[in-house]
């Protein structure tokens, strides 16, 4: 079925503006003035964050909200380039009190009541969010009796974002100078700086290329009510070996500096780092490993696969089963990927293991190994390549 989108000018949200745009720049636009009841007619609401909607709400002239109100024209909240923890079914599970939460308290039942205050049904409210957690998370509330009325759609916009970067690269035989690449100069969390300390405390920094920034102390948390589950940074670090004794001289020595430069993946028509990928064999995902439920998987996880490089992936337990999920292979051939099931320290502990087993092979045993994989190699770059979510989440709409 067809449909169009409202005219509405998200320029006008300033800091709100979202890359998402560029990926339905080719969809029918009409005035609401000439919206009809026998159209399918959106209003797209491209968002970073969940209350970034009540900045939104203020935009939007009273004569949409009466045609969404009448189911003229439906909402469409696109929030694909962060993935949120919409309904906190962890403090159902998880919490220290035996108590019932509040489910009128969820962000999922805040931004909802932008809508239902107004009148607008909340099963005309329709969700792009990137991955699929919420699948499960909806079935649980439901199976206790809340009512949960929206359409939810997934659309993972850096998988789209590095599929128009893998029908931009072909990969060619490599020959590798490093043996991994682990590039951690982003937002401090405290499993890269685990990350980073096994590979310093092993020796393996001049095998790889490697940034890190600057230490510092984080406490991370859910900031949640129902579960205390803050933890330090330092808390965090006494879990691998001799941090303490070492504290002092691993701190010196950040910030660790690759080529000075962040994350181009958001430029999306002149990204390109295939330089990285040419030159090291191994990537290290760090990904943003969120203290919610479900797994997170970002371009951190797609760039090796566009690129066509193996990889690990330190992030949320269950990445790998996730990509085997969508149709991606990985490498239990070639190292024990069994720290896919492991939280955060063992892990890192785990990946760690993996990298010191690589440098201890020459260059040209790597290259070997290399070749050995590409079939699998070839097979994901392909698949990314082919992937069909962008035409299946139109049809969907």
């Amino acid at each position: 079925m067809s449909f169009n989108f409202i005219v509405f000018d998200q320029e006008q949200f300033g800091e709100l503006k979202d890359n998402s745009t560029y990926f339905f720049q080719n969809i029918n636009r009409i005035r609401y003035q000439d919206a009809k009841r026998d159209q399918v007619n959106y209003l797209p609401l491209h968002l970073r964050k969940p209350f970034d909607l009540q900045l939104a709400i203020a935009k939007i002239p009273n004569d949409i909200f009466l045609l969404m109100q009448q189911g003229i024209v439906k909402p469409l909240i696109i929030m694909v380039t962060e993935h949120w923890d919409l309904f906190d079914t962890f403090a159902w599970v998880q919490n220290d009190y035996d108590l019932t939460p509040d489910f009128g308290d969820i962000p999922y039942s805040k931004m909802i009541q932008h809508f239902t205050n107004r009148s607008i049904p909340e099963e005309n409210v329709t969700w792009l969010v990137p991955m699929d957690s919420h699948i499960e998370q909806i079935d649980f509330l439901r199976s206790r009796g809340y009512k949960i009325a929206c359409k939810f759609i997934q659309f993972d916009f850096f998988l789209e974002t590095l599929r128009l970067t893998a029908n931009k690269y072909e990969p060619n035989t490599k020959t590798f100078r490093k043996h991994y690449s682990c590039l951690l100069n982003s937002t401090q969390r405290n499993h890269r700086y685990g990350m980073v300390y096994g590979l310093w405390q092993n020796k393996l920094l001049p095998h790889g290329d490697v940034s890190c920034s600057p230490y510092e102390e984080l406490t991370e948390t859910k900031h949640s009510n129902w579960t205390d589950d803050s933890i330090t940074t330092d808390q965090y670090m006494t879990n691998f070996t001799d941090w303490h004794a070492n504290k002092d001289e691993f701190v010196g020595s950040l910030p660790l500096v690759f080529d000075n430069t962040r994350n181009q993946h958001w430029d999306l028509i002149n990204y390109d780092e295939k330089h990285i990928f040419e030159k090291c064999f191994l990537w290290i995902a760090s990904e943003t490993k969120k203290t919610h439920d479900g797994v997170y998987i970002t371009e951190k996880t797609w760039k090796p696969i566009a690129y066509g490089n193996p990889f690990c992936i330190n992030g949320d337990v269950g990445s790998l089963k996730y990509l085997h999920k969508l149709g991606f292979q990985t490498f239990d051939k070639f190292w024990d990927e069994s720290y896919d099931n492991d939280t955060s320290v063992d892990k890192v502990k785990k990946i760690t293991q993996i990298v010191k087993d690589l440098c201890s092979k020459s260059l040209p045993e790597i290259q070997d190994m290399y070749n050995q994989m590409l079939p699998i190699l070839k097979h994901n770059h392909e698949h990314l390549k082919t992937f069909t979510q962008h035409d299946d989440m139109l049809k969907n709409l």
